[in-house]
């Protein structure tokens, strides 16, 4: 409106003679100019727009001033806005200034003052900052600040209320770091700026609706922004997009984008997972080749999505098809398909120290292109899977067939924090890629860069295939490189040498030897099969550059040709059965739509059965599905064989909840509303925060809210289960209680059901502390008693994670151990029935990587007392050698020495024969090396049974403790029948019933395994009852640790827990010529 003069009456109240207020509206007003219709209310001025600023047009608003809540000075080109304007509009919530010539430090300081303001709007000025006034204005919820010159949003960053947020057309670069604190912003405008990455920070801006980032210059869109649980619309259109990233949403967690515009970019790979939560999908204008069926069969048929790919190079399918709609396109793909011959693929481990260049090389052989990743995403954590093809190349002229190399890559995090976790992973077949900086490579660097992660893969196994790869090709001059990568070769030659004239050092001097012991032959044996490794490295180290693509294509024919030797990989690239792909695919759906995608192999078995038969080849399909990277399935680790993993991603996200190099940064979060519901505030959250990362002890409810983001936290089943899948089948820790504010006690008692209720955990992995004085107070008076002392010697390289798990497994009931203290190089512990400590630590040798881990018991029997039996010290020390053992088992590459300690001068000068004990326990003494005195075998190996005095001690300990055992007369002749014969007796103990007495039925027959002596086949088999008379469950408790702890020291696998479980459980042992007792 012009602004005429007005006349009135002089009677009326003239409100300004050139009339500057256009717009005025009244709480509960009727008309914009109540002054021509009076009224019996008094109204008050709520919003006000002016259209100059002059000192007579601000003395005049004054009088509303009071009431005022919307002020409009939009398209004013006003240069400042005068402090006495704003400074009695205390009530002022919306203020619109808006097109005008604001610059910086154009704000009245009274702005500060505006506590109620809601809403600003600073588009179309010229700042080229955010005011640094704005920081005050804490209930602000909505901001715009579009057309300006801006580069940097501080001074806004503070601004926690903020719920939309419009910048747009301004010069910005980094955006994202400055929202972190925005946690309740829903609309987000950036596009038409420079912004070149979106951050890590997006996934703390969890109620996001509405993001804009289109015209900017991102090559890469984080799986983060995919992951925010309530965005609805995201507009990526006109940036410089490759790749979308492949990512899992949990099924609680997924919901669908009503829009997500990928326009005008440069993406040549399909993203056929957005479909899955899309329903309005643009891809126009990219350079997409090809829709790819595998990532488009779970799509709904019956959907009513949309998929737009005009203007792209589309050879498949064709573009009259793609014109008629994603329907089509689904019928085409599924035609085709039909006629597809699928090969086995293989899995490719990518590995590397950070920096080296490794999550780059794999964006680029994925995307087929040059990629660059930022130092955002290469501060990566766990493992990282991707999946790609290639097409082989036809073995001759005469083949046609085509054949499609399926590549599951898994990229490792190169963090050192991640070498004892990562080793379950590292599995054969599969090819490993080895990445190292050629730039910043030096002599000195060798070891950290390369040796350590050939240290590492040799350990697990000497069967690795491995492509040695040079980075940053492009970033030196081609003589610089080639000079590095000889030097690479030479030190790796050197180093393959030097492992290999290790082991020819040992067998040479085990075969100067003139009698060779059963146990040296077995690790003549060992050896040998160490020095026949099948490690295989491609012969010249592959340079290349990932920012211009150079040697891909080498990469891609060494891989190829890798894939197609049958002497390495014999089932890589043969044809799968249509059968095998069918229950593939009912897996790879299933899987997705599971919270907690874990089978027991039981159900696993029934369910794929029962839909499709063919039991016989059940395993079999599941080996394939696991070898190539579908599924996992540890059928190798006992405490996993029983679980089939339908999604691995899943897997590798619940160890990335809890396993991480970062997890100090990670867990610095507000407490989110969920933790509030199962009682966990702020100041909780820190405090089991600190305890976690002081002393390695988790509590139950921490750990839930760090699953929060994979299983919802009012799930308490699916916790649970993730929880002991955790603590038993992986091995991760064992439940302690916290008995002070800051003592605790390791061991947790099962209530009267047998049942172990635990609140917290210890970690053995996040243990940092150091041994304590405690340890040494009650092991010190101990140095002159009695002692066991064994060693496992690892000369080379000892495997991370060894020790934390051999203390997992100590902690367990059947090895009847109280811990007293765990540190993180060792465990001291109680004997809970035997008076003996045990004390299991290992130390770093100083000239290398090897080291050496030390189990020692210490006697601490009362002086008045006959000192623990060695074999009573065997039986408790032998069972966690066998678990030790057990662990190695999963090491075929780990060279390690086993010795015993003489008792004498303390040197290790005993080779250890607790697997191979048959020679040394024929003996009564052996003399030791080091300091010529005769050391009784029993110091050295575990006794036979019944062959010394210690036996009589535990059987009449065992008399003292059962006195309601009877025997059958006939025993002791059944035994002198068998004095000059060895046989078998086996142990038969059934469950009791509830009415009648246990029985423990003892059956002697001929031991067919014996070669030594043949028995006597003419003396008839014995059988005799042992009648023992129960008298509460406590004691049939006590009669289990008694055989348990009678027959451990031959029976290493005997527990008391399956005594309780089994329903029948056979014990067999050996009758030697002299046990006639």
């Amino acid at each position: 409106m012009s602004a005429k003069r007005r006349t009135r009456s002089t009677k009326e109240h003239v409100v300004t003679s050139y009339r500057p207020m256009t717009h005025l509206q009244f709480e509960g007003a009727r008309h914009l100019h109540p002054e021509r219709l009076p009224t019996k209310q008094k109204e008050k001025t709520a919003s006000l727009r002016i259209f100059d600023v002059t000192k007579n047009t601000v003395d005049k608003v004054q009088p509303y001033a009071g009431t005022i809540r919307r002020l409009m000075l939009s398209g004013l080109k006003i240069t400042s806005v005068p402090d006495s304007l704003t400074c009695r509009m205390l009530l002022l919530e919306r203020l619109d200034l808006s097109e005008n010539m604001l610059g910086d430090g154009s704000l009245p300081d009274s702005l500060q003052a505006l506590v109620n303001l809601r809403e600003l709007n600073l588009s179309g000025n010229k700042f080229s900052k955010v005011p640094a006034k704005l920081n005050k204005l804490k209930n602000l919820m909505r901001l715009d600040v579009s057309h300006n010159n801006i580069e940097s949003l501080r001074g806004a960053e503070k601004l926690r209320r903020m719920q939309v947020l419009v910048v747009n057309n301004n010069r910005f670069t980094v955006l994202f770091k400055d929202l972190a604190q925005m946690r309740k912003l829903e609309i987000l405008d950036c596009s038409c700026n420079n912004i070149r990455e979106i951050g890590v920070e997006i996934r703390n801006l969890q109620a996001l609706k509405d993001v804009n980032v289109s015209d900017n210059r991102i090559t890469v869109l984080p799986v983060d922004i995919f992951k925010l649980p309530l965005l609805e619309s995201l507009k990526a259109s006109h940036n410089q997009i490759s790749k979308v990233p492949n990512f899992t949403i949990p099924p609680q967690n997924r919901h669908w984008l009503s829009e997500l515009d990928l326009s005008e970019n440069v993406i040549n790979k399909f993203p056929g997972l957005l479909l899955t939560m899309t329903k309005k999908l643009y891809l126009r204008a990219n350079k997409i080749k090809a829709l790819n069926w595998n990532s488009m069969k779970n799509v709904d048929w019956q959907t009513d999505q949309e998929l737009v790919v005009d203007d792209n190079p589309l050879k498949t399918p064709p573009r009259d098809v793609c014109d008629c709609g994603l329907k089509s396109m689904l019928h085409y793909l599924k035609e085709v398909q039909a006629d597809v011959s699928v090969y086995q693929g293989i899995k490719m481990f990518v590995i590397g120290s950070p920096e080296s260049g490794k999550t780059s090389f794999v964006n680029s052989l994925v995307d087929n292109q040059a990629r660059l990743s930022t130092e955002l995403y290469e501060k990566s954590s766990g493992i990282e899977t991707y999946d790609v093809e290639f097409e082989c190349t036809p073995m001759s002229e005469e083949d046609t067939h085509l054949r499609v190399l399926q590549l599951s890559i898994w990229d490792f995090c190169g963090n050192p924090f991640y070498l004892s976790p990562h080793y379950l992973f590292l599995e054969q077949p599969a090819i490993v890629v080895l990445t190292f900086n050629m730039k910043t490579y030096t002599s000195e660097s060798f070891d950290k860069m390369v040796g350590c992660w050939f240290d590492w893969m040799l350990a697990k196994s000497n069967k690795q295939v491995v492509l040695l790869v040079g980075t940053n090709k492009d970033k030196l001059k081609l003589h610089e490189a080639k000079a590095v990568c000889s030097e690479v070769k030479t030190r790796l030659s050197d180093y393959l040498k030097k492992q290999r004239e290790i082991i020819e050092k040992k067998l040479a001097a085990i075969e100067k030897l003139k009698n060779i012991s059963p146990t040296l032959q077995d690790q003549f044996k060992t050896y040998t099969t160490l020095l026949q490794s099948k490690f295989t490295v491609q012969s010249e180290v592959i340079m290349i550059s990932s920012a211009e693509f150079i040697g891909f294509d080498i990469i891609r024919a060494s891989i190829e040709k890798l894939a197609n030797d049958k002497k390495l990989f014999p089932d890589v690239l043969r044809l799968i059965p249509t059968f095998w792909l069918d229950v593939e695919n009912y897996i790879e759906e299933k899987g997705s739509q599971e919270i907690v995608p874990v089978m027991e192999w039981d159900d696993y078995e029934k369910e794929i059965v029962g839909k499709f038969g063919m039991k016989h080849l059940l395993k079999m399909i599941t080996q394939y599905l696991h070898e190539t990277g579908k599924i996992l399935w540890f059928q190798k680790y006992p405490s996993l064989e029983k679980y089939v993993f339908l999604r691995p991603s899943w897997l590798f996200d619940i160890n990335k909840c809890l396993f991480r190099h970062d997890l100090k940064e990670k867990l610095n979060v507000d407490v989110e509303d969920a933790f509030k519901s199962i009682g966990i505030n702020q100041v909780k959250f820190e405090s089991l925060k600190n305890e976690f990362l002081s002393q390695g002890i988790i509590d139950k409810e921490f750990l839930r809210c760090l699953f929060s983001q994979l299983v919802p936290i009012e799930e308490t089943s699916n916790f649970q289960f993730i929880l002991k899948l955790l603590m038993e089948g992986f091995e991760c820790g064992y439940p302690v209680t916290k008995v002070s504010r800051t003592e605790y006690d390791l061991n947790v008692e099962p209530d009267d059901k047998g049942n172990v209720k635990a609140t917290k955990f210890l970690l053995p992995w996040f243990r940092i502390l150091e041994e304590a004085e405690s340890v040494q107070e009650l092991w010190q008076p101990l140095e002159e008693r009695r002692r066991l002392v064994a060693l496992c010697k690892f000369p080379k390289y000892m495997p991370p994670g060894m020790f934390e798990t051999l203390s997992v497994r100590c902690h367990r009931s059947g090895h009847n151990l109280r811990f007293l203290s765990h540190w993180n190089r060792g465990i001291h512990a109680r004997h809970k029935t035997l008076k003996v400590q045990i004390k299991i630590s290992y130390t770093q040798m100083l000239d290398s990587e090897g080291a050496t881990l030390r189990f020692e018991m210490r006697d601490e029997a009362d002086k008045d007392v006959e000192e623990t039996p060695a074999s009573a010290m065997w039986g408790i020390l032998l069972p966690v050698l066998i678990d030790f053992e057990d662990i190695l088992q999963g090491f075929s590459g780990t060279l390690v020495e086993r010795l015993m300690e003489c008792p004498h001068c303390r040197s290790a000068s005993f080779i250890g024969e607790w697997l191979t004990p048959k020679e040394t326990q024929n003996m009564a003494t052996r003399p030791c090396e080091a300091c010529g005195e005769q050391v009784d075998t029993a110091f050295l190996v575990q006794p036979r049974e019944k062959k010394r005095d210690d036996v009589l001690f535990q059987l009449a300990k065992t008399r003292r403790r059962r006195a309601a055992i009877t025997t059958d007369p006939q025993l002791p002749h059944a035994a002198r029948q068998l004095a000059n014969a060895r046989r078998v007796a086996t142990f038969v103990l059934p469950p009791p019933p509830s009415a009648l007495p246990p029985i423990i039925e003892v059956r002697l027959e001929d031991n067919p395994n014996l070669i030594e002596k043949e028995p006597d086949v003419s003396e008839p088999v014995v059988e005799t009852q042992v009648k023992v008379k129960e008298e509460s469950p406590e004691a049939e408790n006590d009669m289990a640790a008694d055989i348990s702890q009678f027959l451990g020291s031959r029976f290493a696998h005997m527990r008391r827990d399956k005594l309780n479980r089994v329903e029948e459980l056979h014990l067999k042992m050996l009758i030697s010529e002299d046990e006639s007792n």
